[in-house]
């Protein structure tokens, strides 16, 4: 049997053997969140959208759509959920239309003002610095951009027995502040509520926040902002 430290360490960094199964639980257990977060983005064409802990991109195919001219960069830390992403979306990829690449928030290997809109679900709790993870994403964000952050509510989460390892809980509120401190405009918080049945057949409620930012309408720019869509170059 699988113990909490490894439910808990596969659920930060997915991994080895275990690492398609736990994508596969994720993306079937967080599904509705994810394409309410993707309905909330409202994206459009020519839009460059960044995903950060997308784990094997199971949503980038709902993100691009069919809309003309939109870019999708996920960026996850787990080399094991890259791999599965270019070999799930290999169609996509060769489209020039979305891309994986390993790597994190902390340090986002593009130059600002680069990405119109970005997403996170799920990624906070294993920010060792959330300021620093949201600073880089502001940092990214063109002037106006979008950040959509999704996460579960403490209230639902320190009853989870594995959330006591290595994870750090939110009420929304405090990512409300985090956000406002890194220098976003918060637009919109929303909370969530599902129900759902344990294996053992217990019900569970669950509360998630979402939450809609924006970086300033104006920031010193950085480079050239020439009109017209182009995907994000990685440095």
């Amino acid at each position: 049997m699988e113990s909490l430290q490894d439910t808990a360490a596969q659920l930060r960094c997915p991994s080895g053997g275990q690492a398609l199964e736990m994508a596969q639980k994720m993306n079937e257990i967080h599904g509705t969140l994810n394409r309410k977060c993707i309905e909330l983005m409202h994206i459009r064409p020519g839009d460059c959208v960044l995903e950060t802990g997308p784990g094997n991109g199971a949503f980038a195919g709902e993100i691009v759509g069919d809309l003309e001219n939109v870019f999708y960069t996920g960026i996850d830390w787990s080399s094991d959920m890259v791999m599965q992403a270019r070999t799930l979306h290999a169609d996509l990829i060769e489209s020039g239309r979305v891309e994986f690449l390993l790597g994190d928030s902390s340090a986002i290997p593009f130059e600002a003002q680069c990405f119109d809109k970005a997403l996170t679900v799920h990624t906070i709790y294993f920010w060792d610095d959330p300021a620093g993870h949201l600073v880089e994403l502001e940092r990214v964000l063109k002037p106006g951009g979008l950040l959509c952050i999704a996460f579960a509510d403490r209230t639902f989460t320190e009853k989870m027995p594995f959330a006591q390892l290595g994870f750090k809980l939110y009420h929304a509120q405090d990512v409300r502040a985090l956000l406002e401190d890194s220098g976003f405009l918060v637009q919109d918080v929303r909370q969530i509520a599902e129900t759902s049945t344990t294996e053992t057949g217990e019900i569970v409620d669950k509360l998630f926040n979402v939450i809609l930012a924006t970086t300033r309408p104006m920031k010193p720019a950085t480079h050239d902002s020439s009109t017209g869509a182009s995907r994000c170059e990685a440095n």
